[in-house]
């Protein structure tokens, strides 16, 4: 009687200790690969990069338009109003496409945007600049002015397609982001993929034909 009541009481306490480990080793691993993958997926959607490129050629002159995504954040704000400047430079390259051969290279320019705080006016001072030569300077106040002088580039009759074939004229973009932008702590460049495109021609509108361009 007292074999066969005390062998039952051992099984019980070695399953009750079994109960007690599993719920940590079930949640612990999901938890774990659940923070990983989120992550991970946030770094992924906040990585910068050129969108919304267009080339379009209108007599000749072909003229680039393109936008810098996911590279304002608060952390930007917040780097640039404790002292450190923001700065970044566009790659833009031209290009005759060959299928059979390597590219070839027909012009390229640089443009630099440099953003510095002044913090007794409260005021951000850009500077624009193409191929090191300042194109342009402006004081802005408005958060939502100042991204947008940051990350949308127009650049007219950036370049001359010298009769080539529009076919086969392209245009890519890359960005390098400059020390400070995005970390606080050691100065860093991020640099952005390529992004290419077909040069097009400009759609025909009213009043276009007339001539005298400036």
């Amino acid at each position: 009687m007292t074999g066969s009541t005390s062998a039952p009481s051992r099984r019980s306490d070695h399953e009750l200790s079994s109960c007690s480990e599993r719920p940590t080793r079930s949640w612990t691993r999901p938890a774990l690969v659940l923070s990983l993958f989120f992550f991970f997926a946030t770094s992924a959607r906040s990585e910068p990069r050129i969108k919304e490129l267009s080339a379009r050629e209108d007599r000749g002159a072909v003229t680039v338009t393109f936008r810098l995504a996911d590279a304002f954040s608060a952390s930007a704000i917040k780097n640039l109003q404790n002292g450190l400047p923001a700065g970044i430079t566009y790659h833009i390259e031209f290009f005759l496409k060959r299928s059979n051969w390597f590219d070839a290279a027909l012009s390229r320019s640089r443009i630099e945007v440099i953003c510095s705080f002044n913090s007794v006016t409260r005021e951000y001072l850009l500077n624009y600049r193409r191929d090191r030569r300042l194109v342009r300077s402006a004081v802005i106040t408005d958060l939502a002015q100042l991204e947008r002088a940051l990350t949308v580039i127009e650049e007219k009759e950036l370049f001359a397609t010298g009769g080539a074939r529009l076919s086969r004229l392209r245009v890519r973009v890359r960005a390098d982001i400059g020390s400070g932008f995005f970390l606080s702590l050691l100065p860093t460049r991020i640099s952005t993929s390529w992004r290419e495109t077909r040069v097009r021609r400009a759609a025909v509108t009213v009043g276009s034909a007339v001539p005298g361009r400036r």
